[in-house]
């Protein structure tokens, strides 16, 4: 009882002081001295219904501290308590063997055990407290003081992964998590409130999450995590990362950790109102580099974030950051890119600015339906209402195999999109595509591209080569009125003209769903009118014809690029000054075409040799294609059969079909005959 009669003294004026509730009781020959209060708190943390019981009795002095619940922030960390053991009071106080006992915290029931030791003289003092859970792993807390408050802790431990992710709430409840996480911890203060430095380190190793649906998880994650921190009226401090081993899968993107480590650092700040982390770099080996800045509000409100100045290579930028974005089989699911690109890019609730610098980059897909390669590009977008310039180059391209030549275009960069500043060209086939207008909007319901401009000069023999049509000759020039691409599909809002073969070539309601995708579907309506036959047939090597020709070509389906459906019929009109004529050739071919063999019979062949050419009155034929089988007609009928040639003159030579029903396959089978049956007879005009 020597020790008690010099400490009680004191603890009654302490209490007087602090308004602590005091009880002293005397019974069956033991003294208690109890201790309670509502609340004991300090910065960030609060300690609730607190209550001491000192017991003295002939066995010795115990000491027993319980507490309702022990808070950081508004996160309760320990609920219902208790702190028992044995007290010596010879050389002032202290607890030899405590033990540990808490009912509910994060990481379910605790336990453990520790020694206190308050010295008489100088009044310093040390605890170290074990701690073990289940879910809590263990952990290993020292304490050291002096009699002024400052102190000293210091604390080392392991937990399961799943512990601390329920603990904090950093995935679903529902989500599975494995691993193991090892750490440390310092920390100093100047007075038992308030804490001034602190220090940890967290290293995890073979860490695992998966969501119940699949679309997120990871496997044989290792990270480390340092940092420190000192509070000067707020927290500020440092904290790096590095990430070395592992997989995640946060759907649609995988990242795999590469050979040298993730590394992220950054400066951080906690005030009452937020979270902030400031200066903060990082550097992805095979990525890139740059800054990011975060300020997260603990009271409600907006994250905002930013990257800044990103150098990135745009090989893996594209092909692990923008390529899973894309629908599967669309033109950019297939794309590679290289180049490098500067960025910078900020939001809040979504994206609020971007700024880029792309630098000697090139696009390309694997079907060679688009190749792109010197591509420039700098300029900037706001969200906010401003409107910036923006520049796009490139040295050389393909669309669809056909090659474009340089681009030098300057844009005007606005909230909803862009436009062109000036109209610009583009040189292809030995002529020019004229951009009067090109403009793009990606948000709303007219999110796309839009463009209109004029094709002028383009060799068609170029063209035909390249796309692997039958081959033309000439060149086709041609009025592009607004063409608009949205969602994957490019229409038209007015007619495509051209000019052709000395005659007019008109394309109405032009539609091409999935336009990139690896099946477009084309749909409109074709009007064909003053079209020379001769430079036509002289292209195709079909045989001398003279004339010109009208006709059309409606509900048109090309399904990846090869006719599925439409109705046509050309027709000779008769014009004053251009003769109608067709050579022997050209009435073979006809005759083929129309599901004969030719012109037989020795002696009529023979005499039809004699002539070079025949004058018709009309020349013309119909096909209608449904599921795989054309349906011919022609100018007229006869008997049975449909006109094709009605001849006039002497000799006279008429061509009639009978067979109306023919596979399209076998179609253009004669047809390919046709344009390869032979050297070409020039004549005519």
């Amino acid at each position: 009882m020597h020790g008690r009669s010099g400490v009680l003294p004191r603890i009654a004026r302490w209490l007087l002081l602090t308004g602590l509730g005091l009880a002293i009781s005397d019974a069956a020959g033991a003294q208690v001295l109890e201790i309670s209060a509502a609340d004991v708190s300090g910065t960030g943390w609060t300690v609730q219904h607190p209550r001491v019981t000192l017991s003295t009795s002939a066995q010795g002095d115990q000491l027993r501290l319980v507490v309702g619940a022990v808070q950081a922030g508004r996160r309760k960390l320990w609920r219902r308590a208790q702190w028992q053991c044995g007290l010596r009071t010879t050389q002032g106080w202290a607890c030899p063997q405590g033990h540990l006992v808490v009912d509910g915290s994060p990481w379910g029931a605790l336990h453990g055990d520790g020694q206190v030791q308050l010295r008489q003289l100088g009044g310093s003092g040390q605890a170290v407290l074990a701690v073990r859970g289940v879910q809590f792993g263990s952990a290993r807390v020292q304490v050291q003081s002096t009699a002024a408050g400052q102190w000293h802790l210091t604390g080392a431990g392991s937990l399961p992964v799943a512990g601390l992710v329920h603990a904090f709430s950093l995935l679903p409840a529902a989500w599975q998590t494995s691993g193991q996480a090892r750490w440390q911890v310092r920390a100093q203060g100047a007075s038992w409130a308030q804490a001034r430095q602190m220090a940890f380190e967290l290293q995890g190793s073979q860490l695992q999450f998966s969501s119940p649906d699949g679309l997120q998880g990871a496997q044989g994650v290792a990270l480390r995590l340092q940092g420190a921190g000192v509070y000067s009226g707020r927290w500020h401090g440092s904290a790096r990362l590095r990430w070395t081993q592992g997989g995640v899968l946060w759907s649609p993107w995988y990242w795999t950790a590469p050979a040298a480590p993730v590394r992220m650092q950054t400066r951080w700040q906690q005030t009452a109102k937020a979270w902030q982390l400031d200066q903060g770099s990082i550097r992805w080996p095979g990525l890139g580099q740059g800054g990011f800045a975060l300020y997260w509000p603990t009271q409600g409100g907006a994250l905002r974030w930013q990257i800044r100045d990103m150098n990135v290579a745009m090989a893996p930028l594209y092909a692990n950051w923008i390529k899973p974005l894309a629908l599967p089989g669309g033109l950019a699911a297939g794309l590679q890119a290289s180049g490098q690109v500067r960025f910078s890019v900020a939001g809040a609730g979504g994206l609020n600015a971007l700024r880029w610098d792309l630098r000697n980059a090139a696009v390309s897909s694997s079907n060679r339906l688009l190749a792109v390669t010197g591509v420039n590009s700098r300029g900037a977008w706001s969200r906010t209402g401003k409107i910036s310039a923006a520049t796009l180059r490139w040295q050389s391209a393909a669309l669809y195999r056909i090659p474009v030549g340089p681009l030098h275009a300057d844009l005007v960069v606005n909230p909803q999109g862009f436009h062109l500043q000036q109209p610009f060209t583009l040189t292809m086939l030995g002529g020019a595509l004229h951009f009067r207008q090109l403009a793009a909007r990606w948000a709303g319901t007219r999110s796309g591209f839009s463009m209109s401009g004029d094709l002028r000069g383009v060799s068609m023999a170029q063209l035909t080569r390249i796309m692997r049509w039958p081959p033309f000759t000439g060149t086709v020039s041609a009025t592009i009125p607004e063409l608009q691409y949205h969602a994957g599909d490019l229409s038209t809002s007015g007619a495509l003209s051209a000019q052709v073969f000395g005659g007019t070539v008109r394309v109405n309601d032009l539609h091409v769903e999935n336009f990139f995708g690896v099946l477009p579907l084309l749909r409109g309506n074709v009007e064909i009118s003053g079209v020379r036959l001769k430079p036509l047939t002289d292209a195709f090597h079909f045989g001398y014809i003279s004339g010109v020709l009208d006709g059309h070509v409606k509900n048109l389906a090309l399904l990846n690029w090869s006719p599925e459906a439409f109705d046509a019929q050309f027709h000779t009109v008769p014009v004053p000054g251009v003769r109608q004529e067709i050579s022997y050739a050209a009435v073979q071919n006809l005759t083929r075409l129309g599901g004969g063999d030719g012109i037989g019979g020795f002696f009529q062949g023979l005499f039809l040799r004699m002539f070079k050419t025949f004058a018709y009155a009309h020349l013309g034929m119909g096909v209608r294609l449904r599921h795989g089988v054309a349906e011919l007609s022609g100018v007229g009928t006869e008997d049975s059969g449909f006109v094709i040639l009605q001849g006039q003159g002497l000799p006279r030579v008429d061509i009639v079909g009978y067979n109306r029903r023919v596979n399209w396959n076998e179609l253009l089978a004669r047809l390919q005959t046709a344009m390869h049956g032979g050297a070409q007879v020039q004549t005519g005009e």
